[in-house]
């Protein structure tokens, strides 16, 4: 009978110790419906009796920039931030969205013309440019927007055609003086330094900058030295020893000089070495 006991006993032991030793069953139905987005774009769940969120995707392949953003999966590098960032997650500080720019150009310039589909960015001047379809002749317009300011306004960037001598001399009565190949005055604004300009916005639009494509073409036996500076809009500007050249709006003919002296800061330009 006490043999018999002590087997019943030790069965109930084993049997408790069978019980607190059960490993806990999953709690996945407790797990909040949170959802994680991944580096690919994908979403996962919490999962698990811990409710740890499962595994992102194994991403095949390293699109990473210089950063270690990921455009394919629309990460982009934000430097008032210092680090990756995509739009609809985390807006970039300063930065704007394209529906940002188009609303702001829209504003600005809509009156003139209809924008174009095509937008281009300037990194060094951080500034938007969306083709205009507004006319004037010899004029390729842009509505321009600031990503600093967000404000915009239109480079009308008149160029002409180009002739074939874009500079070239000729008699005025302030002397021999360069002028472009429709004959019309060249000037050099003081407020520009050697191989860089200032005159953009509202100053490019009545000063005209003289524009060529990737050449320079002038007369045999001129003195001095032609070149080319890029501007913001990477469009490249012609100079003459050194310092930019514009026309003047407000020259109605070839041979018209009514820019001399400007503001006290515009002049005609004298070939010399």
């Amino acid at each position: 009978m006490r043999l018999l006991f002590t087997a019943i006993l030790a069965l109930l032991v084993i049997s408790a110790g069978c019980a607190q030793q059960a490993p806990a069953g999953n709690n996945t139905t407790a797990c909040t419906e949170e959802a994680k987005i991944c580096p690919d774009g994908s979403a996962v769940g919490r999962i698990g009796p811990d409710c740890e969120f499962a595994p992102c995707p194994q991403i095949v392949g390293n699109d990473s920039d210089a950063h270690g953003c990921k455009p394919s999966a629309g990460y982009s590098w934000c430097e008032a931030k210092q680090k990756c960032l995509r739009p609809f997650e985390e807006a970039c500080e300063g930065g704007l969205t394209e529906s940002d720019v188009r609303q702001i150009a829209q504003a600005a310039c809509g009156a003139t013309g209809n924008l174009s589909d095509e937008m281009t960015y300037n990194p060094n001047s951080k500034t938007y440019w969306i083709g205009l379809d507004a006319v004037k002749p010899g004029c390729s317009p842009a509505c321009v927007v600031s990503e600093l300011d967000r404000t915009a306004e239109i480079n009308w960037r008149c160029t002409g055609a180009i002739p074939p001598y874009t500079v070239k001399t000729a008699n005025s009565s302030l002397g021999e003086i360069l002028v472009n190949g429709d004959g019309f005055t060249l000037y050099t604004f003081s407020d520009d330094s050697a191989n860089k300009t200032t005159c953009y916005g509202a100053c490019a639009v009545n000063w005209p900058p003289l524009l060529i494509s990737d050449t320079i073409a002038v007369p045999k036996g001129l003195p001095g030295t032609f070149g080319a500076i890029l501007r913001n809009d990477s469009s490249l500007q012609v100079t003459y020893n050194g310092m930019p050249l514009y026309a003047y709006a407000s020259d109605m003919a070839a041979g018209d000089t009514n820019g001399q002296g400007a503001g006290g800061k515009w002049y005609v330009v004298e070939p010399t070495d």
